[in-house]
C-alpha cells in the first residue's frame, strides 16, 4: 500500500510540471515557466523565438505579455481548437481589427474566410487591419486563385485609405516567406536589435496591394518559397511600443 501511495504521488508531481517547464524548440534547454514569461518567451540560451498561443499573442500586442497569466492562458503545449482568431481590439486606445493565425497550423481555406472577415470589420468600423501570422509557414492547401479574393477586398481598404500592418512571427528559423497577402506596413518581430544587427538588408516592402498580384508564370516559378519584404525588424519585447506608435501615425494622418 505505501508504495502504491509513493507511486501516485509522483504521478502527480509530474503531471503537475507539464505546465511549469518548457524545451525550447532549437537548442532543447529546459526552462522555467516564470523565467520565459518574464523573457517574453524567448529562449535565454539559445535566444530563439518560443512560438506563443493566440492568447499570449493578444496580450503581447496588448502590451500585457509580462504581466501575470492564468493557467488557462500559459500552456503552450495545450491541444486546442483555436488555431485562427479575428476580433476588434483597442491596442492603447487606437481600435484594430485583428487577425492571428496559429503558428503551428497549417494554412486552410477556411483560415481566408476568417481573414476576409476581419477586413470586414475594419472596412465596417474604419479602423486599422493588423494581420499576424508566422514567416515560416508548415504547409498550405490554398493556391493563388484562393488568395485573389482578399487581394481585391484589400484593394478596397486601401481606396478607403484604412491601414494594413502585418506582424510577422517566428523570424528567426529560416528564410522569411508567407502564403497571406501582406500589409503596407511589415514587421518582423525578432530577440534583440544586436542580435540582428548582423541581418540582410531588406529590400523596401510593398506598398499597395495590387503590388502583390504578380504574374502568374513569375509566381509559379517560386511558389513554394514566396519572397517578402520587411519594413522593420523589432525585439518582440517593443511590438507594443511599435504598433502604438504605427496607429498614432496613421490616427493623426486621417484627422
Amino acid at each position: 500500500m505505501e508504495q502504491n501511495i509513493e507511486t501516485l504521488r509522483t504521478s502527480d508531481i509530474e503531471e503537475e510540471s507539464i505546465g511549469l517547464w518548457h524545451n525550447c524548440p532549437q537548442c532543447r534547454n529546459v526552462s522555467f515557466r516564470g523565467e520565459l514569461e518574464r523573457n517574453g518567451y524567448i529562449c535565454p540560451k539559445c535566444k530563439v523565438l518560443f512560438p506563443l498561443s493566440i492568447e499570449n499573442r493578444i496580450r503581447l500586442l496588448l502590451g500585457e505579455l509580462s504581466s501575470e497569466i492564468d493557467d488557462m492562458n500559459i500552456n503552450e503545449n495545450e491541444d486546442t481548437e483555436c488555431d485562427v482568431l479575428t476580433i476588434v481590439e483597442t491596442v492603447d486606445e487606437y481600435p484594430v481589427s485583428l487577425f492571428v493565425l496559429n503558428p503551428d497550423s497549417p494554412l486552410l481555406k477556411k483560415h481566408l474566410t476568417v481573414f476576409s472577415d476581419a477586413i470586414e470589420n475594419a472596412l465596417t468600423d474604419s479602423i486599422p487591419f493588423l494581420s499576424v501570422f508566422t514567416a515560416s509557414p508548415i504547409e498550405t492547401e490554398v493556391s493563388f486563385a484562393d488568395i485573389v479574393p482578399l487581394l481585391l477586398k484589400l484593394e478596397t481598404l486601401a481606396e478607403q485609405t484604412i491601414p494594413h500592418l502585418t506582424v510577422l512571427t517566428e523570424t528567426d528559423r529560416r528564410k522569411l516567406t508567407t502564403h497571406l497577402p501582406v500589409g503596407e506596413i511589415i514587421i518582423a518581430e525578432c530577440t534583440s536589435q544586436s542580435d540582428n544587427a548582423a541581418r540582410f538588408h531588406p529590400q523596401p516592402a510593398l506598398h499597395a496591394p495590387e503590388e502583390q498580384l504578380l504574374p502568374e508564370k513569375s509566381r509559379d516559378s517560386n511558389l513554394s518559397v514566396p519572397d517578402i519584404s520587411i519594413d522593420c525588424y523589432v525585439p518582440r519585447p517593443e511590438i507594443h511600443e511599435v504598433l502604438v506608435r504605427f496607429l498614432r501615425f496613421f490616427a493623426f494622418t486621417t484627422q
